[in-house]
């Protein structure tokens, strides 16, 4: 028979039947039990301790907190701290249904399901062994729902006699039904808050196509261990070639079976991938790292790796390194030391050999301090050498060369800093000051400048827009700024960069090839870029007065530049002797220090 009893009075029905001190005791619970939530208790302890209080507001009775497994579809014991083991085992993996008791009822129908003779109520059937086994007599159960009304389990009130809940139980129950919402919802935020921590910590330290420890997690191994530690840096060579040929995704494959293989290889070691195609082999110890090399070597000379039914020969480039202190940067020292050898090549660090990089590391690093700090305050600046014109005897361009000036009034050439340069990719800031500074220089004066152009300033492309700006601010024709390629760039160009030059000079620039005759001379580029004027290497020119050789090739090329009406100009100058000679081969311009010396100023012309 049904209890009559299945639900009960609203909230606020059942406040106004309950007694001033039966409301203290609800308000007392839930006072203690927020505390413990305020103070972040273990979510279970607070359940454990809601369920003790609320079996101290019924003496007589058991509480329990159920909750709904979602994958299962069952309940199963969260807190039952009065109930014995075996009840808690014969409740578990309970299926909510009509006969599933009061708890598989409450959840099944998502309402509150009060019984109050066990022994004979149909809701019970199922579990009528467990209520005459443990004196289960009535049991009323609260449905448990999450923040979207979900049911997710249920907290109930089993009584060891025959009884129906009053206006007070009722309540009690209502209340920690609500309190076992609040106290999951908040385990399942921290759940996911520790989820998203661990995915972060993982996603900083691990890498993702591996699953290997990366850079970041090595970094902190090393700095963790005062031992003596070994390590390798191994680059696999060639791997850029894999991933053109054959695309990322067979690539990212590729490199999962290098990992595969090195971890199969060396096995005592802890793996790390540092870098697209490069990996670290960890020793917790100090070891004789020559002798594992030479025995991969040997390996891979007599094994190919297979992928895909594909067989591939591969080869390593390996840094190495021991000791306790800085072992990363030792070992990448070491790497830079095996790459300038070639590929498939070996350096083990050696501080007494090595340590003259590092000097060239610290030198660099002060000059680029020095040299941002000058740019920052203005004293990167033009010093202007002015060119002849043989024909005439008159100064009449200067080639803009860049100077730091120190604080103290120290001038310094490029000679001292155009390392920091090009490692820190100021070429291009650098070449914007000199167009500027110079064009504010020569306005209004009907003079040419010359200004060097890198690799890196067509690389950027902003050369056509800046001129044009630049020219129409200091009222400057295009016919008087001469842009002077170096010849890498003019013999060996990106098309991108030939066709920004070939817009330029239809522009009205001058086009000349400075340093011609260094190293990359390709007489057909400077016809199809249809250039102005060559400029012949220095060292040609400074001993063409004695050096048969250099007047010979410099005659060469005043010979193919008249042939193909291109003027040309005799750099380093520096005595009468060799102007002698530039003139006799009618060479059109001279630059030295003969007729100019850098300076600040326009020397023949201020």
């Amino acid at each position: 028979m049904i209890d009559e009893v299945d639900n009960v009075s609203s909230h606020s029905d059942i406040s106004l039947t309950m007694s001033i001190e039966e409301l203290d005791k609800i308000l007392s619970l839930q006072q203690t039990i927020f505390t413990q939530v305020a103070h972040n208790e273990p979510f279970l302890d607070i359940l454990t301790a809601l369920c003790q209080m609320a079996e101290q507001l019924l003496p007589g009775s058991v509480a329990t907190v159920m909750l709904l497994d979602k994958e299962t579809g069952l309940l199963n014991v969260l807190a039952a701290p009065s109930v014995p083991q075996a009840g808690i085992d014969a409740l578990c993996h309970l299926s909510p249904g009509p006969g599933a008791g009061s708890c598989g009822n409450a959840v099944m129908r998502n309402e509150p399901v009060f019984v109050r003779d066990t022994f004979c109520d149909p809701r019970w059937a199922d579990l009528r062994h467990l209520a005459r086994d443990f004196n289960l007599c009535a049991c009323w159960s609260m449905p448990v729902h999450d923040g979207d009304g979900a049911v997710i389990g249920s907290f109930a009130l089993s009584s060891f006699e025959h009884r129906s809940p009053s206006p007070f139980h009722a309540r009690l129950l209502d209340v920690g039904a609500l309190v076992v919402s609040i106290v999951l919802a908040k385990q399942t935020q921290e759940q996911a808050l520790d989820e998203q921590r661990q995915q972060l910590i993982t996603a900083l330290e691990y890498d993702s196509l591996t699953s290997l420890p990366n850079q970041s997690k090595l970094k902190l191994k090393l700095k963790n261990c005062i031992a003596q530690q070994s390590l390798l840096l191994i680059n696999l060579d060639n791997f850029r070639f894999i991933n053109t040929a054959y695309g990322p995704a067979f690539g990212d494959l590729f490199l999962c079976e290098v990992a595969n293989l090195l971890a199969e290889q060396f096995p005592e070691a802890e793996l790390y991938r540092i870098n697209a195609d490069e990996f670290a082999l960890y020793y917790r110890k100090l070891i004789d790292l020559e002798p594992q090399v030479e025995r991969f070597r040997r390996y891979l000379f007599a094994h190919s790796l297979m992928i895909d039914n594909q067989c591939f020969s591969i080869t390593f480039t390996i840094g190495g390194a021991t000791g306790r202190a800085a072992l990363l940067e030792q070992a990448i020292q070491a790497m830079s030391q095996a790459k300038a050898l070639g590929k498939n090549r070996f350096h083990l660090y050696n501080a007494e050999r090595d340590e003259p990089d590092q000097t060239l590391r610290r030198e660099y690093i002060g000059w680029n301090s020095m040299l941002h700090r000058a740019l920052n305050d203005g004293r990167v600046v033009p010093y202007f050498h002015g060119v002849r014109d043989n024909a005439t005897g008159e100064i009449i361009s200067y080639e803009a060369l860049v100077r730091l000036e120190d604080d103290d009034g120290t001038v310094y050439t490029p000679y001292h800093f155009l390392h920091a340069v090009k490692l820190s990719g100021l070429f291009p800031t650098i070449s914007r000051l000199m167009i500027d500074k110079g064009l504010a220089k020569i306005a209004g004066t009907g003079l040419m400048l010359s200004v060097n152009i890198t690799e890196d300033d067509p690389l950027m492309e902003y050369l056509e827009a800046y001129l044009s700006e630049k020219i129409a601010q200091y009222g400057v024709k295009p016919e008087q700024l001469v842009l002077e390629i170096l010849e890498g760039v003019s013999s060996a160009g990106k098309s991108s960069h030939v066709a920004q030059l070939c817009r330029l000079k239809a522009l009205g620039y001058v086009l000349a090839i400075d340093d011609f005759g260094t190293e990359y001379s390709n007489f057909e580029r400077i016809l199809e870029l249809h250039v102005d004027v060559v400029k012949i290497d220095a060292k040609y020119i400074k001993n063409i007065d004695t050096d048969s050789k250099s007047y010979e090739i410099t005659r060469a090329i005043v010979f193919f530049a008249r042939n193909a009406g291109i003027k040309t100009v005799a750099e380093f100058v520096h005595n009468e002797a060799v102007q002698r000679v530039v003139e006799s081969l009618g060479i059109d311009y001279s630059q030295g220090y003969l007729f100019s010396e850098p300076a600040p100023t326009l020397s023949a012309h201020e």
